[in-house]
């Protein structure tokens, strides 16, 4: 079967057919006055292929699932195997995208005047120095800090110091 009739049949485009050779995911195919051609076979490789890549796998796992087992070793060995550790990537990566939106929640509640003064309150928020035991108190004041700087009391609480004052405000 030539590259195209692979392509045709599996719906994968020939570039995609061609990188996967080239980075070891799928078998080389042999040569035939330097085309390649391709088992009855690769339509099944190719159909797992599509199945890891629509489980999230990466191309590494690819390669693993493929040719990171022993000879001989049960195609639900590797499943099995490949899935346990794919799943504890998408458990990080669920860990990440879930802090990532609960910093756009309060992100979204900004009431700063400028982008400078959001500068200070973004630097806390990155360096991980205001609590984020509740959204009022990591991050999202209710009124305008007029140019403040965050840090964190003794207690827990993070305040707004404004520069060039004795007065502070509680993000309570």
């Amino acid at each position: 079967m030539t590259i195209g009739e692979l392509s045709a049949q599996s719906g994968v485009p020939a570039s995609t057919l061609r990188y996967w050779e080239r980075v070891k995911v799928l078998p080389k195919a042999l040569r035939v006055s330097g085309q390649r051609r391709y088992s009855s076979e690769a339509a099944d490789l190719v159909a797992v292929l599509q199945l890891a890549k629509a489980c999230g796998f990466s191309l590494v796992e690819m390669r693993r699932l493929m040719n990171g087992f022993r000879p001989g070793t049960s195609a639900s060995e590797r499943w099995r195997t490949s899935v346990r550790a794919h799943q504890k990537v998408l458990e990080r990566q669920i860990e990440e995208l879930n802090a990532m939106r609960h910093l756009l929640e309060r992100v979204q509640q900004c009431q700063c005047v400028d982008l400078v003064e959001c500068g200070h309150i973004a630097s806390a928020l990155l360096d991980n120095k205001l609590p984020a035991s509740n959204d009022r108190e990591a991050g999202v004041p209710s009124r305008r800090s007029q140019g403040g700087y965050v840090d964190s009391t003794s207690q827990g609480t993070a305040k707004i110091r404004v520069p060039h004052s004795s007065r502070s405000e509680e993000w309570a």
